[in-house]
């Protein structure tokens, strides 16, 4: 079964308007064949690639420990819940994390 965590809090404060990373660290032997992030239950990247057409969507690093996902200027629909989902031939392992976007 992987290891997974979301770096940070289990619940984080990002202000209106600017930048979100979040980095998701996993460990998993086998390794991974897959990883997403999902928001609000909805698969928004698949390893590598952005799964949704928003071009402030990006995923600036995905190897075999660890993958980020990053959002440039942050609206309100932004907040949610954001999980990181790991999955092998083992089974999967995921963990979540809250964002609030604070007004300005």
């Amino acid at each position: 079964m992987p290891t997974v965590g979301i770096d940070g809090n289990q619940r984080q404060f990002v202000a209106i308007g600017y930048g979100m990373l979040l980095t998701c660290q996993y460990r998993a032997l086998p390794p991974v064949s897959e990883v997403q992030w999902k928001k609000d239950a909805k698969v928004i990247a698949r390893n590598a690639s952005v799964e949704i057409n928003d071009s402030r969507v990006t995923i600036p690093q995905y190897n075999t420990g660890h993958v980020q996902l990053t959002i440039n200027t942050t609206t309100s629909r932004d907040a949610g819940i954001y999980t990181c989902l790991v999955i092998n031939d083992f089974g999967n392992s995921s963990d979540t994390t809250s964002i609030i976007i604070q007004g300005a």
